[in-house]
């Protein structure tokens, strides 16, 4: 292969290479991937504020039941001093009656807030079980995003491999002079480096050169810098 088709051709790998760059970067499994991952955070947030919740109520009813636990000894005692005989004077029954009035109150009150702390935890946990769920969903989804995009973006990274030995191949087969001269100009622009001389004017920068440079350039070699632009030119070869 002559230098100029080579030098076209490695354009061309180039150009592709590109574009199978920026496939690889928009495909849509991988935004769909970012999206769940992102909304399996979100949902992750909310399991721990959740699971918070749950450890404050649980925390609560322990005090609920701690307290429960010591009123009642304290109705057992003064049920025990009621029923001994130990107390004859009518007046301390009154207030031990009284008290023990007063006890199981209390523990009426403090089981109703044990109720109240129970259906709040069984809220939690059904709260917790759908996220958990949630999670599951989530999870799943991202497997199979992730196995679809693995699928596809390894046909894409196979076709990245073949460009670049084929490009490795054509870089070979130019004069050193031309390749590091391409791979400066492509280390400094992303679209297309070598131009082609067509209807008066270069193909990259697409604009019209005057009469004078045409001829100028028809009389020089097959491959220049463009006179608008800088790239290289094929002026003829093709």
């Amino acid at each position: 292969m002559d230098k100029v088709h080579a030098l076209l051709e490695l354009q061309e790998r180039d150009l592709s290479l590109q574009r199978l760059a920026k496939e690889l970067d928009e495909m849509p499994e991988k935004r769909a991937i970012l999206a769940a991952r992102a909304k399996i955070a979100d949902i992750g947030k909310l399991k721990e504020r959740t699971d918070t919740v749950i450890k404050h109520l649980d925390a609560a009813a322990k005090v609920i039941d701690d307290n429960i636990a010591t009123v009642k000894a304290k109705m057992d005692s003064e049920q025990a001093k009621f029923v001994s005989g130990e107390i004859t004077n009518s007046k301390e029954l009154q207030a031990v009656s009284r008290e023990l009035d007063s006890l199981r109150k209390r523990v009426e009150l403090l089981e109703g807030e044990e109720l109240a702390q129970m259906q709040k935890r069984e809220d939690g946990l059904a709260q917790a079980a759908k996220i958990d769920a949630a999670l599951a969903q989530g999870a799943e989804r991202e497997a199979e995003l992730t196995g679809r995009f693995k699928v596809r973006g390894s046909e894409i990274l196979a076709q990245v491999d073949s460009e670049k030995r084929a490009r490795t191949a054509l870089l070979a087969a130019l004069p050193e002079d031309i390749r590091t001269r391409y791979e400066i100009l492509r280390s400094k622009s992303a679209g297309p480096v070598v131009g082609v001389l067509s209807d008066n004017m270069c193909s990259a920068c697409r604009v019209g050169l005057p009469t004078k440079k045409i001829e100028a350039l028809m009389s020089g070699p097959d491959l220049t810098s463009c006179p608008n632009c800088g790239r290289i030119l094929v002026v003829r070869g093709l």
